[in-house]
């Protein structure tokens, strides 16, 4: 099954425990699909994991399963409908929010993510203000996917993040991930290699433009 980069990795796996059954499982252990152990093929097995990933932003809307999948992730991450407002957020978001003494009430369900970086202060504001921008290409159905690098830093260290916003959409239905990645070590390292010589120019991951490259 060709992966769809703009959804997070989402592993399948067979149960053969029943020698006549072979039966598609999710990577938590949840039914997909069975097939005859004598007549299951290959495609009909990719077929039927393509699908059922297909489906994903369903699911994620769906309670209980929604959150163990989010919470999957080891990036900050939350999904995000099309007025901006959060319809989830993992354990790493909330974790983030709660170590920087943000007030959870206004980053988590319910809460409205673009009023958030719009109304940013403080020596960041501008790229919150950039980041509202691109998720807004995307839920406006304008961009596919959009990723900037960004700094964070706290009172006590110099942190970088790199954004992504994918779309999340089938059929009327329009979601979006948000995902935020610590890539400081990343960065530090460039910069040393920079300072020895190491390397001429600095590739960035991603650019405060709608794409990753």
């Amino acid at each position: 099954m060709a992966e769809q980069k703009w959804l997070p990795k989402f592993d399948y796996y067979l149960d053969e425990s029943d020698p006549d059954v072979v039966v598609l499982r999710r990577q938590d252990s949840s039914f997909v699909a069975a097939f005859s152990a004598r007549g299951a093929t290959k495609e009909g097995i990719l077929e039927a994991a393509y699908e059922d990933y297909r489906h994903l932003p369903w699911r994620l809307r769906a309670g209980v399963e929604r959150a163990s999948f989010l919470d999957e992730l080891s990036e900050h991450a939350a999904i995000v409908e099309r007025s901006g407002t959060i319809v989830a957020a993992n354990k790493a978001w909330k974790r983030f929010a709660k170590d920087n003494e943000a007030d959870l009430s206004k980053i988590s369900e319910g809460a409205n993510y673009l009023d958030v970086c719009d109304s940013a202060t403080g020596e960041q504001s501008e790229d919150a203000r950039s980041f509202a921008e691109g998720l807004r290409s995307v839920l406006s159905d304008g961009e596919e996917r959009f990723a900037m690098e960004y700094p964070c830093h706290s009172p006590t260290e110099k942190r970088w993040f790199v954004g992504r916003v994918g779309r999340l959409a089938d059929g009327d239905t329009l979601l979006a991930l948000v995902t935020h990645e610590n890539v400081t070590g990343r960065r530090v390292r460039r910069q040393r290699a920079v300072k020895r010589g190491d390397v001429r120019r600095i590739n960035l991951p991603c650019t405060p433009v709608n794409r990753e490259g």
